[in-house]
């Protein structure tokens, strides 16, 4: 079988709008509040958190989804961690009020993260998910997620 791979990344605009939100917020925590001054830093602490965490995210390679014949990668802020097809059952969509995310449950051969995976099946019913949607809609990428992993069954 011919090697084959697919590489996603998240739309830089959408990057780019979450840095000038989070960059709104921290100004406006410094010109405003001044009475709740504990709110104010936190505020300022999270949403600056935010921004440095959006710079990083606009750098090349700091964050992607990559598809492969043996499975998929998931890269976020440079960390990386790969997951075989024959580890996943399959995967759906799970929505969050008006969020729609890319949703997976492991199989049995799957031996990392078991206490993740008993908090996030607890809270979604499901074991894992994607980050983020790559700039694809929801539903077309866990098609195309299926669509990998039932061609790369072995």
């Amino acid at each position: 079988m011919k090697e084959e791979t697919l590489i996603l990344k998240p739309k830089k605009i959408t990057t780019i709008i979450w840095l000038l939100i989070c960059t709104l917020f921290v100004i406006t925590g410094f010109t405003v509040m001044d009475e709740k001054i504990l709110v104010k830093w936190v505020g300022i602490i999270f949403f600056g958190l935010g921004i440095i965490v959006f710079i990083i995210e606009l750098f090349p390679n700091s964050a992607y989804l990559k598809l492969s014949n043996e499975g998929f990668e998931v890269c976020s802020l440079y960390r990386s961690n790969f997951t075989k097809w024959e580890e996943v059952d399959g995967f759906g969509i799970f929505y969050i009020r008006f969020h729609a995310m890319v949703v997976f449950n492991y199989t049995g051969e799957h031996k990392k993260h078991k206490t993740g995976k008993k908090v996030a099946r607890f809270l979604s019913s499901y074991q894992g998910a994607l980050p983020q949607t790559y700039g694809v809609k929801t539903i077309k990428l866990a098609e195309l997620m299926n669509e990998w992993k039932f061609k790369n069954e072995k």
